[in-house]
């Protein structure tokens, strides 16, 4: 009885042994896991993936923006690779990144003085422009939404010479038109497509309906005129914006009794 009892005692003592064992191989497995530690094989596979990401930050074919570049080579770096080829990368792509964000710089400046020269020739108006002709070109400068405080400033003081200036004889419609198709080209071109909407919304206010057809004219010689394919009023003014280009001038216009635009006829510049 006594060796039966003795058996069982070693055979718990095993048991437990043995538990204790596979629980401190998991904790052991869970303390590399906490240490970061990659395998060769995640190591292998981390450092392809940052190639692929990096590569195209490198040669400029990458479409994430400027900031979420930044994001994913830092998150690069944290990994710690230590790989020499990701290395060199890193420090490219984060030369790339830097140089884009000059050029990005420049191009702002750029749009800043000429929107300066523009809002100072607008204040003192050499040519005699009417209030109407001043808002038209003020609103295309502040369709770019330069977001400069001196600009804000001049924008503010071409406002208010304009309001100051009282209501004029307002523009001929085929001039309102033409200004208008510049406007929504101008907008979108200005990576303002809130703005072109809008002067698009304005613009069909004067036709009889979104659908009123449009002829665009290709070739003229006498009498013999040649045309493009039929478009409508809301699908031309939609294409100065997707072109950021306005190509066309207004040749004849068509109104009904109440004035509206029942059709229009435009020709190439």
């Amino acid at each position: 009885m006594k060796q039966s009892m003795k058996k069982l005692t070693n055979l718990r003592w095993a048991s437990i042994l043995m538990i204790t064992l596979v629980i401190a191989m998991g904790l052991g497995a869970e303390s590399c896991k906490s240490t970061g530690k990659m395998s060769k094989k995640d190591r292998k596979a981390a450092i392809a993936l940052a190639k692929q990401q990096l590569t195209p930050i490198i040669d400029g074919s990458t479409t994430l923006s400027l900031s979420d570049q930044e994001k994913l080579v830092n998150e690069i770096v944290n990994k710690k690779l230590n790989d020499p080829t990701i290395n060199d990368m890193i420090i490219k792509s984060q030369q790339a990144i830097k140089k884009s964000y000059a050029e990005r710089d420049k191009v702002q400046q750029q749009k800043v003085d000429s929107a300066r020269a523009n809002l100072l020739d607008l204040l003192l108006n050499k040519d005699g422009k009417s209030a109407a002709e001043l808002q038209q070109e003020l609103n295309m400068i502040k369709s770019q939404n330069l977001n400069d405080s001196d600009i804000n400033d001049l924008v503010a003081k071409v406002q208010n010479k304009i309001n100051s200036m009282g209501s004029s004889a307002p523009l001929p419609i085929k001039t309102q038109l033409e200004n208008a198709f510049q406007g929504i080209a101008s907008a979108a071109a200005g990576g303002n497509p809130a703005e072109a909407d809008k002067i698009i919304q304005n613009t069909l206010q004067y036709f009889t309906a979104p659908d009123a057809p449009v002829l665009i004219i290709v070739y003229r010689q006498g009498s013999t005129v040649d045309y493009d394919k039929p478009t409508t009023i809301q699908r031309y003014l939609n294409f100065c914006k997707d072109q950021k280009k306005s190509m066309n001038s207004v040749d004849a216009i068509q109104q009904d009794d109440s004035g509206k635009i029942k059709e229009l006829d435009l020709i190439k510049k």
